[in-house]
């Protein structure tokens, strides 16, 4: 074996340039060649330890970077209270919801960003706290607080006007007023009767869907439904097809399941129709005010609007 001492190679760490002599080593047996090029051990031992800090300094920077990260999930409040100026009592269900929304958007719902519930205890004004993901906010969006009292689903009071969410001075509660809806029982003896329309047995024509006022379905007929108080069945027709299910409700909460639709395919209301069909499958709740029925999904947004035409 002949042993050749030909180069020299070198590697940079955090003190400087290091420089050591590579030795090539030439084997040769039978015709067989071959070369390898190593360094001493103490050299490759300060290679390793600066690549391995090198590791740990981007572990340590990676871990900045998510903790930085992390702490933009933290959720910000809103204070303030709601009450009215009438002097009579709320029934022992009744629920106060609270909504910050982005309005900005004229031709479009509002945005719902957050909401809270609160069940009030005493008389009014109670007070309330509105926990929102400030990531949800941006530049161009209005956002203003609406609040609204119901009990079991029906709507008793609401807010007429909007309030600014954030045009109030720092750390300054905002007072929300809400005004009473006509009819709407309350607790005084006073108050005026239920209005007689039901939820249930009651021809519920479809006048809005996520926003849009309604359109005839084929053959010029209007959308509806009818919830039977027997058996927890829906029925109606949906703009082509009659459409059919079941569903479940419990106080103001209301969902429906199982909808089965006929298999017409109609030149018109189609498009419509799924749109409705696709609606009832989100709903989450409801609101009854007089003879108007509203609702909603799960993360409070107004989804669908009828108009009650008893049955006799």
């Amino acid at each position: 074996m002949t042993q050749l001492c030909d180069g020299s190679i070198g590697a940079r760490s955090r003190t400087g340039a290091l420089s050591f002599t590579a030795c090539v080593h030439t084997n040769e047996y039978a015709g067989y060649r071959s070369r390898s090029v190593h360094a001493p051990r103490p050299i490759l031992a300060l290679v390793f330890s600066a690549a391995f800090r090198l590791f740990v300094a981007g572990i340590g920077f990676t871990g900045v970077a998510y903790g930085e990260d992390a702490n933009t999930n933290e959720m910000n409040t809103i204070e303030g209270s709601v009450g009215y100026r009438e002097r009579i009592a709320l029934p022992p269900n009744a629920e106060i919801h609270i909504f910050l929304e982005d309005v900005a958007r004229m031709d479009a719902p509002s945005e719902v960003i957050a909401t809270t519930r609160i069940v009030p205890q005493g008389g009014p004004p109670w007070d309330f706290s509105l926990g929102y993901d400030p990531r949800k906010l941006h530049d161009r969006g209005r956002y203003v607080l609406r609040a609204r009292i119901e009990a079991d689903g029906r709507l008793l009071f609401i807010s007429t006007r909007q309030i600014p969410a954030f045009d109030s001075a720092a750390g300054s509660p905002i007072d929300i007023r809400v005004s009473r809806v006509g009819g709407a029982p309350t607790g005084s003896t006073k108050s005026a009767p239920t209005p007689d329309v039901s939820l249930t047995d009651t021809y519920w024509k479809l006048t809005e869907i996520d926003g849009q006022p309604a359109a005839l379905g084929a053959g010029e007929r209007e959308l509806h439904l009818v919830l039977s108080s027997e058996g927890s069945r829906v029925h109606g027709f949906s703009g082509c097809n009659r459409f059919t299910g079941n569903y479940e409700r419990n106080g103001s909460q209301l969902r429906f399941s199982t909808l089965a639709t006929t298999r017409k395919a109609c030149v018109e209301g189609m498009e419509q129709e799924q749109r409705f069909l696709k609606a009832l499958g989100e709903v989450a709740r409801f609101t009854l005010s007089g003879e108007r029925l509203a609702f909603y999904t799960g993360d409070e947004r107004l989804i669908l609007r009828f108009k009650a035409i008893a049955l006799k």
